[in-house]
């Protein structure tokens, strides 16, 4: 299992902090129960004894309980993923995604980059903050649907790394990492490469792009974005 360490700022319950992390909030007490936490709890009794500054470990025991690649509606050439998680929405948890553009990236992106390629804003998220204000199940549910024509030359081998990731301030943690893709053919004939577990490799990979990813504006960097794999104790 994966955690989150998070700082209680003034005015954070226990069972908020757990809502914010895909739990029910009345579930607080997995949380305050676990042993990664013994030592907070021994030390302050209760939950409403924590104060501003006490940090609590926050475990992370979701998963990607699907992934599935389809033909795009009205078009059987074109192929889009689907992928879900398990947990409740988590106003602290969402997608992040680089991408490997090959021989055709968009504009003036490069071929690697952090979706969405280009941003549409400063945020490091696959989702932008409108778009889950419009739609919360994105928080759980990831869906896209890439799009090259043929290259004259050579296929073109659309690859992405997509990973959950929780968030504590501008601090993100990517878990449960999976690569899936397209391979558009210089034919124009087009062949889905079916999501797998990421290695560590592309792990390490996807954490330095998001590292020196762009957003509409500005870099993440700029912005005080930080990146890491969730922590295992």
């Amino acid at each position: 299992m994966v955690f989150e360490d998070v700082t209680l700022k003034h005015g954070e319950t226990l069972s908020q902090i757990a809502s914010d992390y895909g739990y029910n909030s009345w579930d607080w007490k997995i949380i305050w129960d676990h042993h990664i936490n013994s030592d907070l709890k021994n030390k302050r009794q209760k939950p409403e004894n924590l104060l501003v500054g006490d940090k609590i470990i926050i475990p992370l025991p979701w998963k990607i309980i699907s992934k599935n690649m389809s033909v795009y509606p009205n078009n059987s050439n074109r192929f889009g993923i689907t992928v879900n998680r398990d947990g409740a929405k988590g106003n602290k948890l969402r997608w992040v995604q680089t991408v490997f553009q090959d021989n055709q990236p968009i504009g003036f992106t490069d071929s690697f980059c952090a979706d969405a390629c280009p941003g549409d804003d400063d945020d490091p998220f696959y989702y932008t903050t409108n778009e889950i204000k419009n739609n919360s199940n994105y928080r759980k549910s990831f869906y896209d649907a890439p799009w090259r024509g043929p290259h004259p030359l050579r296929t073109t081998a659309w690859r992405a790394v997509l990973s959950i990731c929780s968030v504590s301030d501008l601090q993100v943690s990517v878990f449960e990492s999976i690569v899936w893709g397209v391979d558009f053919g210089k034919n124009g004939i087009n062949t889905k490469y079916p999501p797998r577990k990421a290695t560590q490799q592309e792990i390490s990979g996807h954490l330095r792009l998001l590292k020196i990813g762009k957003g509409k504006t500005k870099t993440f960097k700029d912005g005080g974005w930080t990146f890491r794999e969730a922590l295992i104790y």
